[in-house]
């Protein structure tokens, strides 16, 4: 808060040095006009103080791309509980009699970017709906790929009984990049000392910066990346190697007789627009006898609003992730009973 007590100082020289100019002017309607107008200036920047006040201290706003002050403080105030592994989770522990684990396996979210109260993740959901006699675990992280998946999965304490594969569309990153399929995405940030200056230090700026960014460079960076992204599922080479990548994870559950669920999640900006290639994965693990849960066809008529967290955050929101909760528990249900 120091940014702010400096522009209260400032505030206070400026009033100060326009009151003694003033007070030099003979009494008329140059002296009253320019009382006024130091009225009206200091009731604005009064009003932009307590709003900055506002945003600083209670706007908490999850982004997608977590590039604002208010995605900081969202983490910061929900992003919790983090276990010993660094997951939003409860610390693992060892099984007990007759108990059956479903691990929740994917990135953001299956962690539950956006969502407020993890309770109200699908993973929690489906814990609910399975009831008394199973536990639900959660490994996951923002930003993981099928590779990183894979090593968690394997190194985690207890083998689970169920691996739920949480898949987006963009798992196939890492093999793209390898591929020579760059799927990077370039964000300009503020440039300038001033306007830096006032995004790094300024709630109020740093919101107005970041929603004009995205109807600017943000917005061109993704369309460019989502066209790429389309272009490395068409891809044989690229496919091919992504296909590796959750061959290892198909190969491990089978090994250990563990049954292994694909939940498919498309982009929830353009769920259209990404069906070919959730189609793509779909059709990769129904070759391997894989149970596939894809989430396009039930939501391909809806709206992005209908969907996401919020309008700079394009993560599920509790919405759905009630309606994946829902669709795990049909799958599972069934081996519930036994």
């Amino acid at each position: 808060m120091l940014h702010l007590l400096y522009v209260v100082l400032g505030l206070a020289a400026v009033n100060l040095a326009a009151g003694w100019l003033l007070a030099r002017l003979p009494k008329g309607r140059g002296r009253t006009a320019g009382m006024g107008l130091l009225v009206a200036v200091d009731a604005l920047a009064l009003g932009l103080i307590v709003l900055e006040l506002c945003m600083a201290l209670f706007f908490a706003q999850s982004d997608g791309f977590n590039l604002t002050m208010s995605s900081r403080k969202w983490f910061e105030r929900y992003w919790r509980p983090v276990n010993a592994l660094g997951y939003r989770d409860v610390e693992p522990a060892p099984r007990k009699d007759g108990e059956k684990i479903v691990m929740v396996l994917g990135d953001s979210f299956a962690a539950g970017h956006g969502i407020d109260n993890p309770a109200d993740r699908f993973g929690d959901g489906l814990a609910r709906r399975l009831g008394q006699g199973w536990r639900v675990v959660n490994v996951a992280k923002i930003g993981w790929d099928s590779v990183d998946e894979y090593e968690a999965m394997a190194s985690y304490p207890v083998t689970p009984d169920v691996v739920v594969l949480a898949y987006f569309v963009n798992d196939i990153y890492r093999a793209a990049e390898k591929s020579g399929h760059s799927l990077t995405f370039a964000v300009r940030f503020p440039q300038g000392t001033l306007t830096k200056s006032l995004v790094d230090h300024f709630a109020l700026a740093n919101f107005v910066y970041w929603r004009l960014a995205r109807m600017g460079n943000l917005d061109d960076a993704s369309a460019g990346f989502w066209d790429r992204l389309r272009g490395a599922y068409a891809d044989k080479t690229v496919f091919a190697a992504h296909a590796a990548e959750l061959d290892a994870i198909v190969f491990w559950c089978r090994e250990r007789h563990i049954r292994l669920v694909a939940l498919l999640i498309p982009s929830l900006s353009d769920v259209a627009g990404s069906a070919a290639m959730t189609a793509r994965v779909a059709g990769y693990f129904g070759e391997r006898g894989v149970d596939v849960l894809d989430l396009t066809p039930l939501i391909i008529d809806k709206k992005p609003g209908e969907l996401v967290v919020n309008g700079v955050d394009s993560h599920a929101n509790v919405g759905l992730n009630a309606v994946m909760a829902d669709l795990l528990y049909r799958a599972l249900a069934p081996a519930s009973a036994n």
